[in-house]
Protein backbone atom coordinates (compact mmCIF):
# COMPACT_ATOMS: atom_id res chain seq x y z
CA UNK A 1 0.00 0.00 0.00
CA UNK A 2 1.52 3.04 -1.02
CA UNK A 3 1.84 5.95 1.72
CA UNK A 4 -0.76 9.22 1.93
CA UNK A 5 1.40 12.42 2.02
CA UNK A 6 -0.36 15.70 2.85
CA UNK A 7 0.77 19.24 1.39
CA UNK A 8 -0.55 21.95 3.15
CA UNK A 9 1.16 24.58 5.73
CA UNK A 10 -1.50 23.52 8.10
CA UNK A 11 -0.81 20.18 7.68
CA UNK A 12 1.68 19.97 10.38
CA UNK A 13 -0.16 21.78 13.09
CA UNK A 14 -1.62 18.74 14.74
CA UNK A 15 2.28 17.10 15.05
CA UNK A 16 3.46 20.60 16.69
CA UNK A 17 0.74 21.06 19.13
CA UNK A 18 1.24 17.21 20.04
CA UNK A 19 5.17 17.88 20.49
CA UNK A 20 4.41 21.40 23.03
CA UNK A 21 1.60 18.88 24.82
CA UNK A 22 4.24 16.45 25.68
CA UNK A 23 7.44 18.87 26.02
CA UNK A 24 6.53 22.36 26.32
CA UNK A 25 10.08 23.05 25.08
CA UNK A 26 9.45 20.85 22.11
CA UNK A 27 8.43 23.81 20.19
CA UNK A 28 8.08 24.21 16.46
CA UNK A 29 6.87 25.73 13.46
CA UNK A 30 6.26 25.68 9.62
CA UNK A 31 8.83 28.30 8.04
CA UNK A 32 8.14 29.04 3.96
CA UNK A 33 11.41 28.26 2.27
CA UNK A 34 10.68 31.19 0.35
CA UNK A 35 10.53 33.72 3.16
CA UNK A 36 13.31 32.11 4.79
CA UNK A 37 15.41 32.48 1.98
CA UNK A 38 14.62 36.44 2.39
CA UNK A 39 15.83 36.47 6.07
CA UNK A 40 19.02 36.80 7.40
CA UNK A 41 20.58 34.24 9.93
CA UNK A 42 21.51 35.72 12.89
CA UNK A 43 24.96 34.31 14.53
CA UNK A 44 24.97 31.05 15.32
CA UNK A 45 21.36 30.24 16.86
CA UNK A 46 20.19 28.28 13.56
CA UNK A 47 20.86 24.58 12.60
CA UNK A 48 20.53 24.28 8.93
CA UNK A 49 21.87 21.54 7.32
CA UNK A 50 24.40 23.05 5.95
CA UNK A 51 28.16 23.09 6.42
CA UNK A 52 27.81 26.60 8.36
CA UNK A 53 26.49 24.10 10.79
CA UNK A 54 29.87 23.61 12.11
CA UNK A 55 30.30 27.08 13.73
CA UNK A 56 27.12 26.90 15.64
CA UNK A 57 28.38 24.02 17.26
CA UNK A 58 31.30 25.08 18.02
CA UNK A 59 29.44 27.92 19.55
CA UNK A 60 27.11 25.58 21.72
CA UNK A 61 30.34 23.86 23.02
CA UNK A 62 31.97 26.94 23.69
CA UNK A 63 28.83 27.83 25.97
CA UNK A 64 28.50 24.14 27.24
CA UNK A 65 32.15 24.57 28.66
CA UNK A 66 31.25 28.23 30.05
CA UNK A 67 28.62 26.90 32.12
CA UNK A 68 30.54 23.47 33.22
CA UNK A 69 34.18 24.65 33.31
CA UNK A 70 34.88 21.41 35.44
CA UNK A 71 32.99 19.18 33.89
CA UNK A 72 35.65 17.77 31.56
CA UNK A 73 35.88 16.95 27.77
CA UNK A 74 34.16 13.62 27.41
CA UNK A 75 30.71 15.26 29.22
CA UNK A 76 30.75 18.23 26.73
CA UNK A 77 31.21 15.62 24.07
CA UNK A 78 28.26 13.43 25.47
CA UNK A 79 25.85 16.22 26.14
CA UNK A 80 26.67 18.08 22.29
CA UNK A 81 25.72 14.98 20.73
CA UNK A 82 23.06 14.39 22.79
CA UNK A 83 21.49 17.92 22.40
CA UNK A 84 21.99 17.93 18.57
CA UNK A 85 19.55 14.19 18.49
CA UNK A 86 17.24 14.35 20.72
CA UNK A 87 14.29 17.02 19.31
CA UNK A 88 14.16 15.28 15.71
CA UNK A 89 13.85 11.83 17.46
CA UNK A 90 11.16 12.98 20.17
CA UNK A 91 9.42 14.46 17.08
CA UNK A 92 9.33 11.57 14.91
CA UNK A 93 8.17 9.30 18.20
CA UNK A 94 5.36 11.69 19.16
CA UNK A 95 4.23 11.81 15.05
CA UNK A 96 4.27 8.05 14.94
CA UNK A 97 3.08 7.18 17.68
CA UNK A 98 0.96 9.87 18.79
CA UNK A 99 -0.76 10.90 15.17
CA UNK A 100 0.47 7.62 12.81
CA UNK A 101 2.37 10.74 10.74
CA UNK A 102 5.57 11.50 10.02
CA UNK A 103 7.25 15.28 9.01
CA UNK A 104 9.57 15.60 6.41
CA UNK A 105 12.94 15.99 7.98
CA UNK A 106 14.64 16.58 4.99
CA UNK A 107 14.72 20.45 5.28
CA UNK A 108 14.96 20.63 8.87
CA UNK A 109 16.49 23.19 11.34
CA UNK A 110 16.90 23.42 15.29
CA UNK A 111 17.60 26.41 17.07
CA UNK A 112 20.74 26.88 19.54
CA UNK A 113 19.71 29.02 22.52
CA UNK A 114 22.79 29.39 24.46
CA UNK A 115 23.91 26.05 25.92
CA UNK A 116 20.67 23.91 24.57
CA UNK A 117 18.96 23.14 21.17
CA UNK A 118 15.68 24.18 22.14
CA UNK A 119 13.15 24.97 19.25
CA UNK A 120 12.75 23.44 15.43
CA UNK A 121 11.57 24.85 12.14
CA UNK A 122 10.47 22.64 9.01
CA UNK A 123 10.81 23.83 5.77
CA UNK A 124 8.53 21.34 4.09
CA UNK A 125 4.64 21.27 4.93
CA UNK A 126 4.28 17.33 3.76
CA UNK A 127 3.28 15.09 6.24
CA UNK A 128 3.11 11.23 5.18
CA UNK A 129 0.75 9.18 6.74
CA UNK A 130 0.80 5.55 7.36
CA UNK A 131 0.99 2.51 9.35
CA UNK A 132 3.44 2.82 12.15
CA UNK A 133 5.77 -0.35 10.57
CA UNK A 134 6.16 1.71 7.37
CA UNK A 135 6.45 5.23 9.11
CA UNK A 136 10.07 3.60 11.34
CA UNK A 137 11.10 2.73 7.96
CA UNK A 138 11.29 6.33 6.29
CA UNK A 139 11.81 8.41 9.49
CA UNK A 140 15.19 5.66 9.86
CA UNK A 141 15.69 7.09 6.47
CA UNK A 142 15.82 10.61 7.55
CA UNK A 143 17.51 10.73 10.68
CA UNK A 144 20.09 8.31 9.72
CA UNK A 145 20.92 11.11 7.08
CA UNK A 146 20.44 14.03 9.08
CA UNK A 147 22.75 12.09 12.02
CA UNK A 148 25.09 12.01 9.62
CA UNK A 149 25.97 15.59 8.77
CA UNK A 150 25.51 16.40 12.53
CA UNK A 151 28.21 13.39 13.14
CA UNK A 152 30.71 14.99 10.47
CA UNK A 153 30.13 18.39 11.41
CA UNK A 154 30.77 17.99 15.18
CA UNK A 155 33.74 15.77 14.61
CA UNK A 156 35.40 18.55 12.28
CA UNK A 157 35.23 20.40 15.59
CA UNK A 158 35.95 17.50 17.90
CA UNK A 159 36.65 13.98 17.69
CA UNK A 160 33.26 12.16 17.48
CA UNK A 161 33.50 8.67 15.36
CA UNK A 162 30.73 6.43 14.39
CA UNK A 163 30.80 3.82 16.87
CA UNK A 164 30.69 6.15 19.37
CA UNK A 165 27.70 8.40 18.10
CA UNK A 166 25.83 5.37 17.47
CA UNK A 167 25.90 3.94 20.89
CA UNK A 168 24.12 7.28 21.90
CA UNK A 169 21.70 7.42 18.96
CA UNK A 170 20.58 3.43 19.49
CA UNK A 171 20.03 4.75 23.51
CA UNK A 172 18.41 7.58 22.74
CA UNK A 173 15.82 5.42 20.33
CA UNK A 174 15.02 2.63 22.65
CA UNK A 175 14.88 4.81 25.85
CA UNK A 176 12.07 7.09 23.91
CA UNK A 177 9.98 3.93 22.63
CA UNK A 178 10.08 2.03 25.95
CA UNK A 179 8.29 5.62 26.89
CA UNK A 180 5.47 5.21 24.60
CA UNK A 181 4.24 2.72 26.84
CA UNK A 182 3.73 5.47 29.77
CA UNK A 183 1.41 6.71 27.71
CA UNK A 184 -0.28 4.19 25.93
CA UNK A 185 -1.28 1.64 27.86
CA UNK A 186 -1.72 -1.17 24.87
CA UNK A 187 1.86 -0.37 24.06
CA UNK A 188 2.78 -4.09 25.29
CA UNK A 189 6.45 -4.69 26.28
CA UNK A 190 6.55 -7.69 23.19
CA UNK A 191 5.48 -5.03 20.83
CA UNK A 192 8.61 -2.58 22.01
CA UNK A 193 10.89 -5.70 21.02
CA UNK A 194 9.40 -5.95 18.31
CA UNK A 195 8.90 -1.96 17.45
CA UNK A 196 13.43 -2.03 18.37
CA UNK A 197 14.38 -4.17 16.02
CA UNK A 198 12.65 -2.62 13.47
CA UNK A 199 14.21 0.99 14.73
CA UNK A 200 17.55 -0.63 15.02
CA UNK A 201 17.45 -2.36 11.49
CA UNK A 202 16.07 0.46 9.86
CA UNK A 203 18.68 2.73 11.30
CA UNK A 204 22.02 0.38 10.54
CA UNK A 205 22.44 0.18 14.15
CA UNK A 206 23.76 -2.95 15.58
CA UNK A 207 21.01 -5.72 16.55
CA UNK A 208 23.23 -6.35 20.17
CA UNK A 209 21.64 -3.36 20.71
CA UNK A 210 18.45 -5.00 22.13
CA UNK A 211 20.35 -6.02 24.72
CA UNK A 212 19.74 -2.66 27.06
CA UNK A 213 16.03 -3.76 27.24
CA UNK A 214 16.20 -5.77 30.07
CA UNK A 215 13.09 -8.60 30.60
CA UNK A 216 12.34 -10.60 34.08
CA UNK A 217 9.80 -12.84 34.29
CA UNK A 218 6.76 -11.15 35.66
CA UNK A 219 8.38 -8.04 35.75
CA UNK A 220 8.04 -4.89 33.16
CA UNK A 221 10.27 -4.54 30.47
CA UNK A 222 12.95 -2.16 31.56
CA UNK A 223 15.54 -0.28 30.07
CA UNK A 224 19.62 0.39 30.60
CA UNK A 225 21.88 2.40 28.98
CA UNK A 226 25.02 0.86 27.12
CA UNK A 227 25.94 4.98 27.48
CA UNK A 228 26.59 7.16 29.99
CA UNK A 229 25.73 10.84 29.52
CA UNK A 230 28.32 11.74 32.66
CA UNK A 231 25.68 13.26 33.88
CA UNK A 232 26.98 12.98 37.21
CA UNK A 233 29.86 15.01 36.29
CA UNK A 234 27.28 18.21 36.61
CA UNK A 235 24.71 17.45 39.32
CA UNK A 236 26.76 14.62 41.41
CA UNK A 237 23.84 12.17 40.33
CA UNK A 238 23.60 8.96 38.14
CA UNK A 239 20.44 8.76 35.77
CA UNK A 240 17.92 6.36 36.70
CA UNK A 241 18.53 4.13 33.69
CA UNK A 242 22.79 4.68 33.68
CA UNK A 243 25.08 1.19 33.27
CA UNK A 244 26.55 2.15 36.15
CA UNK A 245 23.97 2.35 38.51
CA UNK A 246 22.88 -1.34 36.59
CA UNK A 247 26.07 -2.51 37.60
CA UNK A 248 25.83 -1.18 41.33
CA UNK A 249 22.10 -2.50 41.76
CA UNK A 250 21.24 -5.63 38.97
CA UNK A 251 17.50 -4.69 40.10
CA UNK A 252 17.40 -0.73 38.88
CA UNK A 253 14.52 -0.25 37.53
CA UNK A 254 13.98 2.49 34.45
CA UNK A 255 12.38 5.27 35.51
CA UNK A 256 10.93 8.06 32.49
CA UNK A 257 13.86 10.85 32.65
CA UNK A 258 12.75 14.45 34.04
CA UNK A 259 12.32 16.48 30.89
CA UNK A 260 13.33 19.46 32.26
CA UNK A 261 16.41 18.23 33.72
CA UNK A 262 17.31 16.15 30.25
CA UNK A 263 16.67 19.69 27.88
CA UNK A 264 18.05 22.34 30.42
CA UNK A 265 21.11 20.93 32.45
Amino acid sequence: MMMNSIQAPHSLNPILDLCRQFIPYLDGCFEDPAAASQQQIQGNQWLTGRTCDRSTIQALIDDLKSQHPDAGHAYIQARTWHLLCWQPVYIAFISIYGLQRLPDFNHFKQQRQHNAIIGFKFESAEITVDKEEQLISQAAKQLKTLFAHYREQLDSVQRCRPHYANRFVADLILGTLIKVKDVNAHFTDQKILQHAQLWLKHMELSSTFIKALKIKHNQPISFVRTSCCLADKVNQSLCSDCPKVHKNNNTQKYKTADIQTMVIN
